[in-house]
């Protein structure tokens, strides 16, 4: 038989339980981004990349014995040719590696479409979980959508902590053909 405590009837009732999603979150340049755990099918050890991706941001990899399409997300998400960023600044520590470079470890986050597509997101370093809290999530204004320098992007996440903000990335978005994404401005 249970037994009633009057305490413990008050704790339960002035706790509020705020929903939060989680999030793999990750660097790419100097901003940090984050997709929906449900988008984001594994993360590997990234190996062999094949054909170079030139002014497309797109290669391939072998994974699970089948093709899988690699997409440059400094390409893809930043508004940049791949020229660009191909050759790290020496006055820049944390300049983004070549897609290539096969002496640092590198990670390949494999993002799932709603419709099941897969591709590979390479990442220079692991990514971390992150629960956030919905109340965290604010929309961006439509003028930052047309004219800002970072695209494929849902929302922003704005932490406490005087932590930076991060940029949840629309998995649809992503894994889309770069032929139907808004063209790069020059």
């Amino acid at each position: 038989m249970a037994v009633f405590s009057p305490l413990t009837s008050r704790r339960s009732t002035t706790r509020k339980v705020e929903a939060t999603q989680q999030l793999i979150v990750f660097r790419l340049s100097q901003e940090r981004f984050a997709l929906p755990i449900r988008a984001v099918q594994k993360v590997i050890p990234m190996g062999n990349i094949y054909g170079a991706p030139g002014g497309t941001g797109v290669s391939l990899t072998l994974y699970q014995d089948q093709e899988l399409i690699v997409i440059d997300p400094e390409h893809r998400i930043f508004r940049r040719a791949p020229s660009e960023y191909s050759s790290p600044d020496a006055s820049d520590t944390k300049a983004p590696l070549p897609l290539y470079d096969t002496t640092v470890q590198r990670y390949l986050l494999i993002v799932q479409s709603a419709q099941g597509k897969l591709v590979g997101l390479p990442i220079e370093d692991p990514p971390s979980l992150q629960r956030v809290p919905e109340s965290a999530f604010t929309p961006l204004t439509s003028t930052y959508i047309s004219e800002g320098n970072i695209r494929c992007v849902s929302a922003l996440i704005i932490q406490k902590n005087d932590e930076p903000p991060l940029f949840l990335l629309n998995p649809e978005q992503l894994v889309q053909p770069q032929q139907a994404l808004p063209p790069a401005v020059s």
